[in-house]
């Protein structure tokens, strides 16, 4: 992976009402990189799901934790890291939301959904808590 061409940095609240600036930021951010509006979506996608996990799942709705969210443009594209001060969890524990038993409910899809929208995820145990690092590739011809 090539140094970042540019680096920026969000803190934000462990709150729902904290979404639509996660949103927001992904959005401009990936439209000063040059993505097309599909590749927009998709990114805005992944990380508010990334952010609504660590706030549901990691921090369990308590908002005096903080997530931070770096977005990194490279040359090629745009990583995203999410950072939460959960207690980090493991993939084998995660069931199948492609199977039949699985299809009805109402939670589950999230790394499913990153993973097919997304070049890459990684997900890590950090010191702090987990992160989850995301990157996708600009369209050939793309400046």
């Amino acid at each position: 992976m090539t140094a970042p061409i540019s680096k920026q940095m969000l803190t934000i609240r462990s709150s729902p009402d904290q979404l639509r600036v996660v949103d927001e930021w992904t959005e401009r951010i990936a439209r000063e990189v040059g993505f097309s509006e599909s590749a927009i979506s998709d990114l805005a996608i992944c990380v508010t799901e990334a952010v609504n996990n660590a706030i549901i799942h990691a921090h369990r709705g308590d908002a005096r934790r903080v997530i931070v969210i770096y977005f990194e443009r490279e040359a090629s594209g745009l990583q995203v890291r999410v950072l939460d001060e959960g207690k980090g969890f493991t993939l084998r524990g995660l069931p199948d939301p492609t199977l039949p038993e699985n299809l009805l409910k109402d939670s589950g899809r999230g790394i499913h959904v990153m993973r097919h929208l997304m070049d890459r995820v990684e997900i890590r145990a950090t010191e702090r808590g987990t992160e989850i690092v995301m990157f996708k590739l600009k369209a050939e011809g793309t400046p």
